[in-house]
């Protein structure tokens, strides 16, 4: 439990990071894209390296870090992708961003169906910020030819909307783990 608690610290941390992030894109949308490439890049190899300690982690549904070790490895090869390829990157980066978080969106869809069959109450709250996350990813797919100022913005929506989202998983989850943990019944369990 303790290392979840650890766990849980990070992945808040990370997904508040990436919510400053995103609303540092939005208001300010006239920030260098190879800056904003390369510290996506840093992100996301720190989220995939927490990510795949999420996995390691117990969690009792096994909902809060289901897809942590896949999504993980996933976020690794984005971050140095985003570090090291930042030139051939940035033709395409809107496009790029935009399959990440449609990726990422599907994962906490099929999340929020298994906290419904797991009988949490508000796991309708996780597919409704899943679905936001996913049109907002699906229409970075398919509009990549605005300026680039609406891009940028657009991608710090994206940030907002997902580091929401991963910050409500965490906190929802690992709060029905802890009231488990807390009843009565433990022993009996």
């Amino acid at each position: 439990m303790r290392n979840l608690r650890k766990i849980k610290i990070i992945y808040s941390a990370l997904a508040a990071i990436f919510i400053l992030l995103g609303i540092c894109m939005v208001m300010k949308p006239g920030l260098s894209l190879t800056i904003i490439c390369r510290l996506a890049g840093v992100l996301f190899v720190i989220y995939g390296i927490v990510k795949i300690g999420g996995y390691f982690s117990k969690d009792i549904y096994e909902l809060a870090f289901q897809f942590d070790f896949a999504m993980g490895l996933f976020s690794l090869a984005i971050g140095c992708a985003l570090i090291f390829f930042v030139d051939g990157i940035l033709l395409f980066f809107p496009t790029f961003m935009g399959v990440v978080i449609l990726i990422d969106a599907v994962f906490k869809i099929q999340t929020s169906l298994d906290a419904k069959r797991f009988g949490l109450q508000k796991w309708w709250l996780i597919l409704l910020l899943a679905v936001l996350a996913g049109i907002a990813g699906f229409l970075l797919i398919i509009y990549p030819q605005r300026t680039s100022q609406l891009i940028i913005m657009f991608v710090g929506l994206n940030l907002i909307i997902d580091g929401l989202l991963n910050l409500w998983i965490v906190i929802y989850t690992v709060k029905i783990m802890r009231q488990i943990d807390d009843s009565p019944y433990e022993s009996i369990l």
